[in-house]
């Protein structure tokens, strides 16, 4: 038994991995900047911590992280989202010799995290994109450039930031004057967004991939989405395995240009002009929807912690596919009350037939926890707009 410490115990895929690797008899430690979240609700969960919140207070957070794995013996540290992994993957140094981290080199990082390195690599490596521009204005937007640089697409376009997780702060804009009014809010926030050609509504794949500290291949699964909050534009709610080989050969073929240690989720579009899948963003974490690879065979939590701790594996590449999964609390709820044509579902809403991320009968009381830091957030928009959009 090892102890593992998870952080960011309020999303999903951090009660995945408690509950994957909790089954499997370790030790795990869970935390989060408050005090009430699903995964601190788990019956695999042993504690929770309450940290410093890493984005406003980031070495606060990782002299307190520093200070609890050192005096908790933890063995594995799993950082979940961007705040905490990118504090984790700049300092890795300073915890080496403390505990083992499963994430990648710093440069690798970087590529992977910045939109803009991502399609560079994918264009060097003829990995299909959709056509982007990359502005590099100062603190002020010239408008007369970007009135030049926008000359090169046709409207519609996306405004997408460099570096962010989830849809925060995509914009998609249909005229001139649009982008002009637009471009300026969005580089205050997320500088330099990209600009893009928007890919009309088409369906979507997740291909998740894990390597050893060799860079080595380890694990494969993809996912279908099938409905979206959002509604097509946002993360999945609803989700199926399926196997994609095109898609598949096109996210190793990229990450061959981006040595890699840990997971990675390769995101692709495929075009409805032309059929052809292109590549959307390469998230360089566990995604959200983690829980249905372990679902259907493929666990990517089990190599991580494995491959953290330089033990042998036997690789996981086949899987049961047809199998879905759903993101009920809070997207589908959210998608279906957005939705117009709710009535048409398929698979229906009020068809509780599909496994849930959050609500299990075998472990119920995560959702007594999601439901108690929805109401700690009740009334801050911003919080809100973070749980949608992951």
């Amino acid at each position: 038994m090892t102890t593992v410490f998870v952080t960011n115990g309020m999303l999903s895929k951090s009660l995945a991995i408690t509950r994957s690797l909790g089954k499997r008899g370790h030790r795990i430690l869970v935390g989060e900047k408050i005090r009430f979240h699903a995964t601190g609700f788990s019956k695999y969960t042993e504690q929770t911590f309450l940290y410093p919140d890493p984005k406003t207070a980031p070495d606060a957070f990782f002299d307190w992280l520093r200070e609890t794995l050192i005096r908790e013996k933890v063995d594995v540290l799993f950082p979940m989202d961007e705040d905490t992994m990118e504090i984790v993957v700049r300092r890795q140094g300073e915890l080496q010799g403390i505990c083992r981290l499963p994430v990648p080199s710093l440069e690798s990082y970087q590529i992977a995290s910045d939109k803009g390195e991502t399609m560079k690599v994918a264009m060097a490596a003829g990995v299909s994109c959709p056509q982007t521009i990359q502005p590099q204005f100062g603190a002020q937007v010239d408008l007369d450039e970007l009135r030049q640089l926008v000359q090169a697409l046709e409207f519609p376009v996306v405004i997408k930031p460099r570096m962010s997780s989830g849809s925060r702060g995509v914009r998609f804009i249909e005229s001139l004057e649009e982008l002009l009014r637009v471009y300026p809010d969005v580089h205050a926030e997320y500088p330099n967004p990209l600009l893009q050609e928007s890919i009309p509504p088409g369906t979507k794949y997740d291909v998740g991939l894990s390597y050893d500290r060799e860079h080595r291949l380890t694990g494969t699964f993809i996912q279908k989405q099938i409905r979206n909050y959002p509604i097509q534009r946002g993360p999945s709610t609803i989700h199926e395995s399926v196997e994609f080989p095109e898609v598949l050969q096109e996210a190793i073929r990229l990450m061959e240009h981006v040595p890699w240690f840990g997971v990675v989720d390769v995101e692709f579009i495929v075009d409805p002009r032309s059929g052809v899948p292109k590549l959307l963003e390469i998230n360089p974490r566990f995604w959200s929807s983690v829980h249905l690879s372990i679902r259907c065979g493929v666990d990517f939590p089990y190599l991580l912690h494995q491959h953290a701790l330089d033990l042998p594996v036997e690789e996981m590449h086949t899987y049961r596919t047809g199998v879905q999964g759903r993101a009920l609390l809070p997207g589908d709820v959210l998608h279906y009350l957005s939705n117009p044509n709710r009535r048409e579902m398929n698979p229906p809403f009020w068809s509780f037939s599909t496994p849930d991320d959050t609500v299990s009968k075998e472990d119920p009381l995560p959702t007594v926890g999601f439901l108690l830091s929805a109401l700690r957030f009740a009334w801050n928009p911003q919080m809100w707009k973070f749980i949608i959009r992951r």
